[in-house]
């Protein structure tokens, strides 16, 4: 028997319409290779034996010791100046409550400025003096009181008075410093000198006649800085000035008070 042979030139799709119908899908393209990955090299690196140290060499220490000593340095003038900065701010503090607490403790007691009263006004002739034109001396005893129920008074120095007659100056003297303490009265002496001008008339004339019976019209003028304490704290300057007018009998022993008023003020 003689096998059967397809026609040449023949297509088995041709011989057979469904061998065509079961042929599979073409397969999917190709899923590109992935990227080259980077891969890790080994370099070898000579190095000469005279140079390979197991101990660092002495220059790495100074270099590290140059950048690290003015981190030091700063550190170091830093705590000092944060010290400084904070004793300065305590002390201010504590200053500024003393303030406080002595303006609010003044302002509630109120201080009341001293009073005065002329008690006696002697003159003084110079018996002995190579100077023909020298100028008396004047004793003048006041009376000072503190009429402050909780304050005492500090009289600082450098007060000044002045004696004059009819609005012109012819002695002056210095204050005296005291403390006084509170409610309390004091006498006290002030010693004033003749200035160099001419001395007043009346004045020589109520000095040199001891029976002369002509009172005279003086005014004697203080100015002085004073300071209230209150228990251990003591208030701020207080400029303080008095202004006396008195009428008195005569310039010498025996003189006495005929009139007078004094009137203290604190100047702002």
């Amino acid at each position: 028997m003689e096998g059967r042979v397809p026609p040449a030139g023949g297509d088995e799709t041709d011989a057979n319409p469904q061998v065509g119908r079961l042929q599979p899908p073409p397969p999917p393209p190709p899923i590109p290779p992935p990227p080259l990955a980077y891969h890790a090299e080994t370099y070898v690196i000579q190095v000469p034996k005279d140079q390979i140290y197991r101990i660092p060499p002495p220059e790495n220490a100074l270099i590290a010791e140059r950048y690290r000593a003015p981190s030091m340095q700063k550190k170091k003038a830093a705590r000092p100046c944060s010290f400084c900065l904070l004793v300065i701010g305590l002390i201010l503090i504590i200053l500024a409550l003393i303030g406080i607490a002595i303006t609010a403790l003044s302002f509630a007691f109120n201080p009341k400025a001293p009073t005065f009263s002329v008690v006696q006004v002697i003159a003084k002739n110079p018996k002995s003096s190579p100077h023909k034109h020298s100028q008396p001396a004047y004793d003048i005893s006041l009376r000072v009181n503190n009429p402050n129920d909780f304050m005492g008074i500090y009289y600082r120095t450098g007060g000044v008075a002045t004696l004059s007659f009819k609005s012109k100056k012819f002695a002056k003297g210095k204050f005296p410093r005291l403390y006084q303490d509170l409610k309390k009265s004091t006498k006290i002496k002030v010693v004033l000198k003749g200035s160099s001008a001419t001395l007043p008339h009346q004045i020589e004339k109520s000095m040199k006649d001891k029976k002369s019976k002509l009172p005279i019209m003086l005014a004697l003028n203080v100015k002085f800085q004073l300071k209230m304490k209150l228990g251990t704290m003591k208030t701020w300057i207080i400029d303080t000035q008095v202004a006396c007018k008195f009428k008195v009998s005569k310039l010498g022993v025996g003189s006495r008070i005929l009139w007078q008023k004094c009137q203290t003020e604190f100047e702002s």
